[in-house]
C-alpha cells in the first residue's frame, strides 16, 4: 500500500486523500495512516504554503494558486525515489 501511495504522489503530484481512497479502493482512513508512516520512515516531506509559509511568494512554486491559504503538500524524498525506482 505505501508504495502505491508513493506511486500516485509521484504520478499526479498532488494527492487526494478521497480520490487515492476510492482509486485503492481502501477506506481514507488507511491512505492517512499510510501518509503518516511515509513521513515517519523519511520516504516524504510535509510542507505548507500559506500564512504559516516562510517563502517568499515571488519564489513559490505554489504562487498562483495560494492566495495565502494553507496547503499541504507532500514532496518525495531521495530516499523515496529510490523506492519507487526499485518497484
Amino acid at each position: 500500500m505505501l508504495k502505491e501511495i508513493l506511486k500516485a504522489i509521484d504520478r499526479d503530484r498532488l494527492l487526494s486523500v478521497p480520490m487515492l481512497s476510492k482509486e485503492l479502493r481502501v477506506p481514507e482512513a488507511l491512505i492517512d495512516e499510510g501518509i503518516f508512516e511515509l513521513l515517519r520512515m523519511g520516504y516524504i516531506i510535509k510542507e505548507e504554503t500559506g500564512e504559516s509559509c516562510s517563502n517568499v511568494c515571488a519564489g513559490c512554486p505554489f504562487a498562483k494558486t495560494c492566495n495565502k491559504e494553507i496547503i499541504k503538500t507532500y514532496r518525495i524524498t531521495e530516499k523515496g525515489q529510490g523506492i519507487i525506482r526499485t518497484v
